[in-house]
């Protein structure tokens, strides 16, 4: 709508219009890719005035879905670019309002900005004074305990395994948060049988040591296309996909994540209607 005014020079048209994702991890990759599908599908077909001002571009330090197979990655670069997305490589060095500054000197203009760099230790995480993992996360053991605390956990993004658990720290995932918070969930409530938690309580119940196995990781990167990688790590062998089965798999996935029966059936039907007769997005 900004752009619309008469008396907008073409400069500012193109920022305006211009959609900037900073982030190359599966958050910024899937924001491209649907935004980009967004843009070709819907807005060309009413807003055919702005087609040649607006675009997309994703800037990434090092490299795009870096923990997905090679191969994946390969695939997801050629679709980005076919469908409309700049890549480009830089790191980000300040956000002002209208543009971004890269390391390299140059600057990128834009109207819209969207940051998905990922996750890491909040200030108040950093001014605890307490044992902290590589990386400035609140350290834990194997147990999930913060080493030094009696009956101190720390789960989430927050938190890390220290250096002398010999384990790598976990990646700020939702489905490691969940994985610790059912496992916690379950080591507090055989504390509790046991009599123990309580304050000045003497009791210690030890259960098992916390393992995370990682399921894979899935990704979108538009028109009814995605990744599935569901190798434990970059280094093991293991199932690599993508294309249209692959984006019904992530669909699927995704479907089981809603949180009823009611609100999956809603999701399931508003796709099913998307697919069949596009989005339904107001003219202005």
């Amino acid at each position: 709508m900004l752009s619309d005014i008469p008396g907008t020079s073409e400069e500012e048209k193109r920022r305006l219009l211009h959609c900037v994702v900073v982030g190359g991890g599966p958050t910024g990759v899937e924001f491209s890719g649907e935004l980009s599908d967004f843009i070709k599908r819907d807005v060309h077909q009413r807003y055919a005035h702005v087609q040649n001002y607006i675009h997309v571009t994703l800037i990434e330090a090092n490299e795009i879905l870096s923990s997905f197979d090679v191969g994946l990655r390969v695939y997801a670069i050629k679709h980005l670019t076919k469908a409309g997305v700049k890549l480009v490589k830089g790191v980000v060095t300040g956000v002002k309002p209208g543009f971004i500054s890269l390391s390299d000197g140059s600057r990128v203009p834009y109207g819209l900005l969207v940051w998905s760099t990922g996750v890491g230790p909040s200030s108040f995480v950093k001014s605890l004074s307490l044992p902290k993992s590589p990386g400035g996360r609140i350290g834990v053991d194997e147990y999930l305990k913060v080493p030094g605390f009696e009956d101190m956990y720390a789960i989430g993004d927050c938190a890390g395994f220290v250096e002398s658990v010999g384990k790598p720290v976990l990646p700020a995932l939702a489905q490691v948060a969940e994985r610790q918070g059912k496992y916690l969930a379950k080591e507090l409530n055989r504390i509790a049988k046991a009599s123990g938690g309580y304050a000045g309580s003497t009791v210690s119940v030890e259960g098992p040591p916390f393992v995370y196995t990682h399921l894979g990781s899935m990704a979108s990167v538009g028109r009814y296309k995605a990744l599935v990688d569901l190798r434990q790590d970059k280094e093991t062998k293991g199932y690599a996909w993508a294309g249209f089965l692959s984006w019904i798999i992530w669909r699927s996935a995704y479907l089981t994540r809603v949180v009823s029966w009611r609100n999956r059936f809603y999701v399931a039907v508003n796709w099913a209607t998307t697919f069949v007769f596009g989005r339904d997005i107001s003219r202005i």
